[in-house]
Parts: structure tokens; sequence; C-alpha cells
């Protein structure tokens, strides 16, 4: 009949499905779609519409198709975006939970309450809990199409970023933390001015090339070094120079293509200036399938308040968890989900892998970055609990260590981002990322990690973190294996905008 022409079927609703219902967000869109495709693919097409199923493929072949799919499963279903309520086709292919609760002759799952749709005054079933108070990714993409427009720039003409060197295999956890480094405690980070160089202050790129041995050498010891005090970095083309001048070679940025990351150029790239209220864990830019050796970070001007820059050593952190999570840790491996959203109440009635299959499908057509993070990082989907118990959609990272040995010392590093990925935590801290980019951490047997190894990552990490207040000119270099960056949220008075860079070098 077709909701995209603004009517619906007669027999069906009392009065027309208005077109902004049916696709008032993403995910209403996606899990209508995935019940659809589901009771199709199962022989149990709805009599009144189809003389006889629809193949999937012809219903998800492109966005369009997903998004007519899912307005007809809306229209007969009783709908996502009002609450939950299969028809009695589809009810009948799936097995409902023991715990119900009831109004009239409709029975709910548990966790969900029935009441009366304001939609067409069937029974339905709603989710008890609050809906999460997220932006959706339609309309996000919609008001920032400008700006993503302009953070999207492939084919920058930068050398790809180096695979991960991945060496954790057959570590002995107690015997190496029973012989700490007898240095463990070095200066983090230190701080580098003119004068420690046996520089003017008025030197330039060339004068600190001339001692890129000696910078070598205490970036190799310290694993983070902050430049201050240089007149010359106070430019953009001041900082180019310098890392130049010591023989860094830059590297695409592995978030390259995303709207995380605004192009300066080919080779400089403005960080995460955009959500000031969000606050970064630590992380380093390592994925599991790319990682640079080592990076800059370059600050044009500062916030107007907070916005420090952070810096962890990763050496450091692990001796300093404790030895029972580390091993936890190591012996089940991580997965980290890049990419998600909530599945909704047919994660507890419809088979997940079917939903898993639909969300991947959508993901491929979705506006925005998701489809070319799912090649450059290997993802496949899944759905699973959150540490809530909430089913959530996720594109997944492929099984990985926490755990790594520096690739050019051999040293054991703390090699996770779960502080920053970890749901757990960014649901305890300031965070606006749109539900899509909200990541999670999961063991690499998909289980849920326990919520007090998580809180307990936390506290060693802020135990060891170092806030670096950076000024105009301000340049870390750090060690990318080594050192976990983040950034503390921020608020820019009117007429000051944060200014901070970042160039990822392949050695």
């Amino acid at each position: 009949g077709c909701a995209t022409e603004g009517f619906a079927f007669p027999p069906l609703l009392s009065r027309p499905l208005p077109r902004a219902t049916a696709s008032r967000t993403i995910y209403g869109v996606a899990i209508a779609a995935a019940a659809y495709l589901s009771s199709v693919e199962d022989a149990a097409a709805f009599p009144p519409l189809l003389s006889r199923p629809l193949p999937r493929a012809t219903a998800s072949r492109t966005i369009y198709g997903v998004a007519i799919a899912a307005a007809a499963c809306l229209l007969v279903v009783g709908c996502a975006t009002e609450g939950f309520a299969s028809s009695r086709s589809l009810a009948s292919a799936v097995t409902q939970p023991k715990t119900m609760t009831r109004l009239g002759a409709r029975m709910c799952p548990a966790g969900t309450r029935a009441m009366r749709s304001r939609l067409n005054n069937r029974v339905v079933c709603r989710v008890v809990e609050d809906r999460e108070k997220t932006e959706n990714f339609i309309d996000y993409v919609g008001r920032n199409k400008d700006l993503i427009d302009q953070f999207v720039n492939k084919g920058t003409g930068s050398t790809p970023c180096p695979p991960t060197k991945w060496n954790s295999k057959e570590m002995d956890i107690p015997a190496l933390r029973a012989n700490p480094p007898k240095d463990l405690d070095v200066e983090f980070p230190l701080y580098v001015s003119p004068s420690d160089l046996g520089l003017p202050a008025d030197a330039d790129a060339e004068a600190i090339g001339a001692k890129k041995d000696m910078v070598r050498d205490l970036m190799r010891k310290h694993g983070a070094l902050v430049f201050r005090g240089f007149d010359f970095t106070k430019s953009m083309e001041g900082y180019r120079d310098t890392y130049k001048a010591l023989g860094f070679e830059s590297c695409e940025d592995p978030l390259e293509g995303t709207f995380l990351r605004k192009n300066a150029d080919k080779e400089i790239k403005f960080t995460f200036n955009q959500n000031p209220t969000h606050y970064v864990g630590m992380h380093t830019e390592c994925t599991h399938t790319l990682g640079p050796v080592s990076g800059a970070f370059w600050c044009g001007n500062p916030a107007s308040v907070g916005g420090e820059f952070t810096l962890l050593d990763g050496r450091k952190m692990f001796y300093d968890l404790d030895q029972d999570v580390v091993q936890r840790f190591y012996d089940k491996d991580v997965r980290i989900k890049v990419v998600g959203l909530p599945a909704g109440p047919l994660a507890n009635v419809l088979p997940r892998g079917m939903l898993a299959n639909g969300f991947e499908a959508l993901a491929k057509n979705m506006p925005g970055p998701t489809a070319d993070l799912m090649t450059k990082y290997d993802l496949d989907f899944h759905v699973l609990d959150d540490y809530e118990g909430v089913p959530r959609f996720g594109g997944l990272e492929p099984r990985q260590s926490p755990l790594n040995r520096h690739p050019e010392t051999g040293e054991p590093l703390w090699f996770c981002n779960i502080h920053n990925h970890a749901r757990y935590l960014s649901d305890r801290r300031p965070n606006s990322l749109v539900e899509i980019a909200r990541a999670d951490v999961y063991f690499g047997d998909l289980s849920v990690i326990p919520a007090q190894d998580v809180q307990h990552i936390d506290d060693i990490t802020r135990k060891n973190l170092h806030k670096v207040a950076m000024q105009p000119g301000d340049i870390v270099l750090l060690d990318n294996y080594r050192v976990l960056h983040g950034r503390e949220n921020f608020t820019d008075f009117e007429g000051n905008a944060r200014k901070h860079c970042v160039t990822w070098f392949q050695n």
C-alpha cells in the first residue's frame, strides 16, 4: 500500500500511520525490519498482505527497502515506536518467556508491561525502564551534515596506517610482575624546554632536528614528552616542521573516513573538539587491525575551562593492576564493540542471530561511517546483553589480548581500551555520544565483564593518569604502544574554541 505514500492498509488500522511515527528512530526501523524479515523468512508472512513469502534479500537489498519493510511491519505488528506487539502470525512463531503481565487477553514478557497503544488502541507491551536519552542517529546526521562532510575526507594521500604488532602469547604474568623494571617510576610525562635540549629560547625546527637522537632516547625512557616554551611551535606549520625534523613519518589516522576526525590537511587531523561534554577515557590509537607506532598532539588554542589532555603509562598499569584481574583478562581475552544500538524487546522473543544479521544488513547501508568501519576493523555482529542485562546490537572487533609486549623493548604492557569503551564507565561520567557510537567491552567468549573488575581498572587508571593542561604551542610526543591517552570534558566561552590537532606516525 505503502507508508511512503502516507496511507495505511484499511483492514489493519482505523487511521493512517504518520510517516514520522514509523521512522522516528533508526532503532525503530532496525528492529521492526528484523521482525518483518523474520516472519517472512519463517514463511509466516501476513496473509492479508502477501500471497507468498518475500525473500529476505529482496526486502533488505537497499536501505530504502529496509525502511519500507519496517513501515509495513509497524502497521501490522502494532509498532516498535509505540511498544512491542506481535501479530498472531508472528507470535505463533516464537516462544514467550514464562514470566508475564496481562491486560485483558494480552500477555507480555518479563520486564515489560501491558498498556493501550495510542496508535490504534491495541494492547501492546512496553518496556518498563526509562527510554534511553540519546539523540537518534538519523537526526544527528541530518543536523550535522555539513560538519560530517568536512570530517569524511577519504583519499588524503597519507600512507596507510601499519598493522598492529601483536606479541602477547605465553606471558607468565606472575613471573613478569615479580621482576618490575628499575625505572618503573620514571618521570612521566617528561616536560622538555629548549634549555633541556641545550638550545636557546628562539630555537627552530632545524635546531630540534639536530637533537633527534637525544629526543628519541628520552621518548624511549619516559614514554611521553611534553614540548613547551618553543615560540615557533605556536603555528601549525611549526608543529609540522618539528615532527618532520625529528624524523617521524606520518601515516593515515586509524579513524580516517569517520566523523570523529576533521582533516586539517592530509597529515594533521583535528582531535575530538566537537563534543565538550563528553569525557574521553584512556586508550591507545591501536585497533585489532591498525596501529600507529607513535603520535604527536598539538595545542593551537586551549579550551576556556577544562579539556586537559590525559596520559597513562601502560607499562606501569601492568604492574599496578590487581594480579588476579590481569590474569583473568589475559586468560579470557577481550572483544571491543565499536558500534551498536539497543535491540529492544524483540531480543527476548526472536532468535538473536537473526536480529544480528538484520542489523548488519542495515549497518552496511547506514548513513555515515559505519560501513567503512565494518571493513576497516573487521567487525562481526551480535546481540548481547550489557552489564545491566539490556540487549544491544553490536559490531565487535575480533578477539584480542588486553596485554602486549612493546615492539621494540619487549616489555609487558597493559594494552586495552576498556577504560574508554566500557559502557559501565561511560554511563557514570559525562557522555554525549549518539547511541550508535556508544562502545562496550566483553570477554573473548562474549560474556559480560564483572562490574567490580571494570571499576578496579577505573580506580587504578585514575590513580596513575596525568593531566596536561596544554598551552598554545605545546606538543606531546607519545609512544602509542606504551602510552594511553584521553581528554577531560571542557567548556568554551563565547569567542573561544578549543583547537587541538594530532598526527600519527608509522615509526
